[in-house]
């Protein structure tokens, strides 16, 4: 049949059939309101809360949201399920966002309860915050008992339970543990009166971190604490601790301010005027933490070994000293002292330190001085093992004593025994100057052997393969010649063995001497000089023989003195020449 023709046979609009098919959807609506009603309220909208009741008792609602206004900011609670009044809420499986303009946060917790206007969320529940320029995440955190984890009035927050919080940027990344007590203020800071607060930093670098950790009293903090203020810290440093009254959080430092103390495994301890550890690259550990005004001192079995520099760097591979460094060490009953523009101490393997210096070594640059008694070197840079005391130091040496100075090469030893390479060059107090292709200095004596050594005093050249001072005392144990001055000339030596002091020369074995006109040779040869270092006087002892204009002859000893140019001979002789002493 066509759609026309079925219109045509419906009933006119007043049938009664119209009326009762109305009151029939009338009564069919109702009913499926009231029913509605009765299972409770779904997607219920979310309001702020103040004013009119929000929902009356026993309301229940499955989800929807939310939102306390916290004076220019506005906390969104999702849920799951909601249900309870006004005075006592609670929803469940519930979602937190809270927009600020020092961080972004979130929150997730299993339930949340509203009793007279104050939020208890229950944990184990998860926080975050983001940055909110760029969303990138600062941090998270993780509460991990059940039972109340938040209390949260208006806009502070309570923490009911433990907090571990995960610090992804800045100088704090890492790990802080924060006690039950700990405070969300309503500027965003976080904040903890009793202690103790707990940092780890992370390990995840490619080296062990220098500062691992620190533990405070007190601490308050920026969202995802990028900034922040400690106080009663202690820090745990590789192979140390400091503890510092404040310690201030920045994004790119961790410092402390004031005065501090520290310890180290090595025995070092000390204070230092402040400190800092510098932000490391992002993905590395902090490598570093610097001190200023650093004094430390240990206790060896010789005596207590002390140390001061302006600035000290602590790191995994040891000390960096920068600065007026004066490291004071106890060696054998008097006090050896070095003092450097640098110092570096290495104590394990790491890059921080150069790699030519093997741990347990000591490195001294920029011209350092080692001093002990009256007595000194100093080179451009020394290097000491540590356990053994024994230094090098490089060239060019120069050095010091109660007797004179010296200059030389590379040297090595210890204060009992230097070594010093050549060219070396010893000029004495008293006059005098020694030059050899070596300087061993031991004690009071200076050896010096070359090729040859040469001692030189006024009018004095002399010359050996080896020479040894002792005071006034010059030795040529192993050959000697030279020349002195007398009268008429100089007066040549030769001879097997021989000495200088004051103002006689002895020499012996196979001596040969050459003056003006004149030679004569000895067992034994002994020359007094003048006061003014000229030759006084010459005493030939034992097969002496006499050439020359002074006279030709042999005999057991001879006197001659070249000013009167005068010989005389003792005992038995055999020759011929002028003057009472033939």
């Amino acid at each position: 049949m066509k759609a026309p023709g079925l219109f045509q046979e419906l009933p006119p609009a007043r049938h009664p059939l119209w009326q009762g098919l109305g009151w029939a959807l009338v009564a069919g609506t109702l009913g499926f309101t009231v029913a509605s009603l009765s299972r409770g309220s779904e997607g219920m909208p979310g309001r702020a809360t103040g004013g009119d009741p929000l929902f009356g008792e026993g309301t229940k609602g499955t989800r929807g949201t939310v939102t306390e206004q916290l004076g220019p900011n506005r906390m969104v609670l999702a849920y799951k399920t909601i249900s309870g009044s006004e005075q006592d809420l609670l929803l469940e499986q519930v979602t937190g966002r809270l927009d600020e303009p020092a961080g972004l946060w979130r929150l997730l917790s299993p339930t949340a309860r509203r009793q007279a206007g104050v939020w208890t969320l229950l944990g184990p529940m998860d926080l975050g915050v983001a940055d909110p320029a760029s969303s990138a995440l600062l941090g998270k955190g993780r509460i991990d008992s059940k039972g109340p984890a938040i209390r949260w009035t208006g806009g502070d927050w309570e923490g009911l339970a433990p907090l571990r919080w995960d610090s992804m940027e800045g100088s704090s990344r890492g790990t802080w543990n924060l006690p039950a007590g700990w405070r969300r203020e309503t500027d965003g800071r976080l904040r903890v009166e009793r202690g103790p607060v707990r940092w780890q930093a992370p390990t995840d670098g490619p080296a062990p971190p220098t500062l691992r950790g620190m533990d405070a009293e007190r601490l308050w903090a920026t969202p995802g604490f990028q900034t922040g203020h400690l106080e009663g810290v202690k820090a745990q440093l590789s192979d140390g601790s400091l503890h510092a009254s404040v310690a201030d959080l920045t994004p790119d430092t961790v410092t402390w301010p004031s005065p501090l103390s520290f310890e180290r495994a090595d025995g070092w301890h000390g204070e230092a005027q402040g400190g800092q550890a510098p932000r490391p690259l992002p993905g590395a550990t902090f490598q570093q933490v610097d001190l200023k005004r650093f004094k430390a001192r240990r206790t060896l079995p010789g005596g207590e070994e002390q140390l001061s520099t302006d600035g000290a760097r602590w790191t995994p591979a040891g000390l960096r000293l920068e600065g007026n460094v004066i490291w004071d060490q106890p060696a054998e009953g008097q006090r050896l002292m070095l003092r450097a523009p640098r110092v570096l101490l290495r104590e394990a393997p790491g890059k921080d330190l150069p790699e030519s210096l093997p741990v347990g070594f000591a490195e001294a640059e920029g011209q350092a001085l080692l001093t002990w008694g009256r007595r000194s070197l100093s080179s451009p840079r020394i290097l000491v093992e540590r356990a053994s005391r024994r230094w090098k130091l490089q060239s060019p040496v120069l050095g010091r004593s109660e007797d004179g100075t010296f200059s030389g090469g590379a040297a090595q030893g210890d204060p009992r025994t230097w070594t010093i390479e050549g060219p070396v060059q010893v000029n004495l107090f008293t006059g005098g100057s020694l030059r050899g292709a070596k300087l061993v200095w031991e004690e009071a004596v200076w050896t010096l052997t070359g090729r040859p050594a040469a001692w030189n005093r006024l009018r004095e050249r002399l010359s050996g393969p080896r020479i040894l001072r002792r005071g006034d005392l010059v030795t040529f144990p192993e050959g000697l010649n030279g020349t002195l001055a007398a009268a008429d000339g100089d007066l040549f030596l030769r001879a097997e063995r021989g000495q200088s002091e004051a103002q006689k020369i002895t020499l012996s074995g196979g001596v040969e001497c050459q003056g003006q006109g004149w030679r004569l040779s000895a067992d034994t040869v002994a020359v007094t000089l003048a006061p003014d270092r000229t030759v006084k006087l010459v005493q030939a002892r034992g097969a002496v023989t006499l050439h020359g204009r002074l006279g030709e002859g042999q005999g057991e000893a001879l006197e001659l003195e070249p000013g009167l140019q005068a010989a005389r001979w003792q005992g038995h002789v055999r020759g011929k020449g002028s003057g009472s002493g033939w």
